[in-house]
């Protein structure tokens, strides 16, 4: 499914190289057996049902080690996240008042869906896990998936692009919570059992804001007509109607995501609500 909306000018960063991994390959078809055959074998064809629609997950290449205090690129990419933030809040809110002067530059003008928006955040996203710096990323990326949870209401529902977003920013807060990298599983840098990456507090932040997005997408499938689903239970999981769905109104093939929205990131973080410590990751003081 593509994504709504013309793209336009924006001040992303393109020079990182990405790793472009499907999570769901294509299905095989069976091989064909030749009618006029005189052997005994008999032609069995197999039908297989197609996959179900999943998000991609690009990252770029990360540091070696974390950028140190205090230096240039430090401070460089400090400023370039309050930049890109304010730029974004400014265009969502002018996307809320419906508002755009005839002189203004594109890329300050209000976003035209949420497709426009994700692209800005995701740009973000990526500088910030490219630069393995727990003591900025951690912060920004709250920050961001702040912003994205709060913006989810006033754009038409694009499923692709909400989807893909919001895998990329539970994949990564999966990561950063166990010192895994969300691809290879190989440690990322600065990950030790005494170097931690996120607080407790932190991880009490995004617990919370993984349980308020993963509402709110339900709010949002709703509103839009295009969900099967009847409510969430007390844990957030999706309850689905009784009555199955008619012949003509099949199943979106992206529903089943939808479902699972910050699902590695609830898992992880399911006790942190009781101040427990995560077994089997990186904890923090």
């Amino acid at each position: 499914m593509s994504s709504t909306g013309a793209p336009e000018e924006t001040d992303t960063e393109s020079d990182v190289e990405f790793e472009d991994v499907p999570l769901a390959a294509a299905p095989k078809s069976a091989p064909e057996t030749d009618n006029n055959s005189t052997s005994s074998v008999h032609s069995v064809s197999f039908q297989t049902e197609p996959p179900l629609w999943v998000p991609m997950l690009s990252l770029p290449e990360q540091r070696a080690e974390p950028l140190r205090p205090g230096s240039t690129e430090e401070t460089q990419l400090r400023g370039r996240l309050s930049t890109g933030i304010e730029r974004i809040n400014y265009r969502h809110m002018k996307s809320e008042m419906g508002m755009d002067g005839s002189e203004t530059r594109a890329s300050e003008k209000r976003f035209e869906n949420f497709s426009q928006l994700a692209r800005e955040v995701g740009s973000l996203v990526d500088s910030l896990w490219a630069s393995a710096t727990p003591s900025i990323q951690v912060e920004g990326l709250i920050t961001l998936a702040g912003i994205t949870e709060m913006a989810l209401p006033t754009y038409k529902f694009d499923p692709e692009a909400t989807l893909t977003i919001l895998h990329k920013f539970d994949s990564i807060f999966a990561a950063l919570c166990t010192g895994q990298h969300p691809i290879t599983k190989e440690p990322i840098p600065g990950a030790a059992a005494d170097h931690p990456l996120v607080t407790q507090t932190q991880k009490v932040r995004i617990r919370s804001l993984a349980e308020t997005t993963r509402y709110k997408i339900f709010s949002c499938l709703e509103s839009s007509g295009s969900s099967s689903f009847s409510e969430l239970n007390e844990n957030g999981n999706v309850v689905y109607d009784d009555e199955p769905l008619g012949a003509d109104a099949p199943m979106q093939p992206w529903l089943m995501e939808a479902a699972k929205v910050y699902d590695q990131t609830l898992m992880l973080l399911a006790d942190q609500g009781e101040g427990d410590d995560l077994d089997g990751g990186f904890s923090a003081d």
